[in-house]
């Protein structure tokens, strides 16, 4: 019988252990940077960016444990932290379609108070900002939003002020799902105004942290122009092929499994390309599969059958629906049929028998819809890469429109 064991890898969540935490050295020195700065009164706003599924939320995770004191991820990237520790007073906030700046202000303010009230039970900070839920009934009158900065900042200063007296480094406010609100909801001006009104009091300690899909600050410069004056951008790249085997081979190792391919870096990046999603979703299928402890060819593919009939079966069904019929649809055979997973625009002219002026609109619907993703000029895939194995084995929808 095979012995039970926990489960290494975490398809359905962001990693919030720092020991399961791979690659990213670049990016989390960064981010440490980005609080060295803010802790040195010399703040610099981040946002992760990067593609749907990078790990955006996970390294957001790594870095708000970073600011609370753990150093195990740290230590183990050998990256100087400029401190022994930090020990900053922040929140997190996931934030959605529905939200204006007087929302995001008052989930922050609440949130503080809600930590700060646990030692102070008699802190408040008046988080109704004197009646400012109509903002976003009122959004051309720029009168509102200027007094909803001064509300704001004149509360987050006592949240600032309480830091100090706690000798905390100094106050964050980690902000998840960036790229989720509205362009129209005055979110880049209350972060634009914020942080220059922030500045301008001496409210030096004070940061925010947030991650998107890449191209989130270019939505929010549709609001307000010199947005990237305000945050500095980290990009989040994929794992290259040497990450995804570590990540998978460190996973097999922690569960007493043993693996024997010898190109698992490279086949494991061809239906993955470097997402570490589906990089963990293969790895937990490889051990449910696996007889006998050790992991050979025959448990990959027996992995990829299993994900694409029935762990992942009805999502795929879902997004190949959601492609669309009729040229849709034979475009996306078009980019399953191709031997790699990155596809060039002239094979998929040539597949569907097109020059390329006759489908750019539908090539850009695919990108709005999020079926494919553009990694360079004249190059798409998809952005689950699990669909194209999906296509290969069951083929697409009837091809009308």
């Amino acid at each position: 019988m095979k012995p039970r064991f926990v489960d290494p890898f975490t398809p359905n969540r962001p990693i919030d252990d720092p020991d399961r935490f791979f690659g990213r050295a670049d990016p989390v020195n960064e981010m440490i940077d980005s609080l060295f700065q803010i802790k040195s009164g010399n703040p610099k706003h981040t946002i992760v960016t990067g593609d749907r599924g990078v790990g955006k939320s996970s390294l957001l995770n790594q870095i708000y444990l970073t600011a609370n004191g753990d150093n195990r991820l740290s230590d183990r990237l050998n990256i100087d932290r400029g401190v022994e520790k930090y020990n900053f007073m922040a929140v997190w906030h996931d934030v959605d379609s529905t939200q204006t700046a007087n929302h995001l202000a008052m989930a922050i303010l609440s949130k503080f108070e809600s930590a700060l009230k646990k030692f102070l039970s008699s802190f408040t900070l008046e988080i109704d900002l004197m009646g400012f839920g109509k903002l976003g009934h009122d959004k051309a009158n720029p009168t509102n939003m200027t007094q909803l900065i001064d509300q704001f900042v004149s509360r987050i200063s006592k949240v600032a002020l309480e830091s100090k007296n706690n000798k905390n480094d100094g106050v964050l406010i980690f902000i998840d799902e960036l790229d989720r609100i509205q362009p129209d909801s005055l979110i880049s001006s209350f972060f634009k105004l914020t942080s220059e009104r922030l500045a301008r009091d001496g409210l030096k300690n004070i940061g925010f942290i947030c991650a998107g899909i890449t191209g989130a600050v270019q939505k929010l410069e549709e609001e307000h122009a010199s947005i990237l004056r305000t945050f500095r951008d980290a990009p989040l790249p994929r794992f290259d092929k040497r990450e995804g085997e570590e990540i998978l081979v460190n996973g097999f190792r922690k569960s007493g499994h043993k693996c024997i391919m010898q190109d698992l870096g490279e086949k494991s990046y061809e239906v993955t390309v470097g997402l570490p999603e589906p990089i963990h979703l293969l790895g937990s299928e490889m051990l449910s599969v696996d007889t006998d402890g050790v992991l050979d060819a025959s448990d990959f593919e027996n992995a990829i059958r299993k994900i694409v009939t029935d762990v992942r079966k009805n999502k795929l069904a879902s997004l190949l629906k959601k492609a669309g019929g009729g040229k849709y649809q034979k475009i996306v055979e078009a980019v399953a049929s191709f031997d790699k997973k990155i596809v060039p625009l002239d094979y998929i002219a040539k597949s569907i028998n097109q020059e390329q002026s006759q489908f750019s609109t539908n090539m850009s619907t695919l990108l709005e819809r999020e079926i494919l993703f553009k990694p360079a000029i004249g190059f798409y895939a998809f952005t689950d890469p699990m669909l194209k194995e999906y296509v290969k084995a069951n083929g697409v929808l009837a091809l009308d429109d």
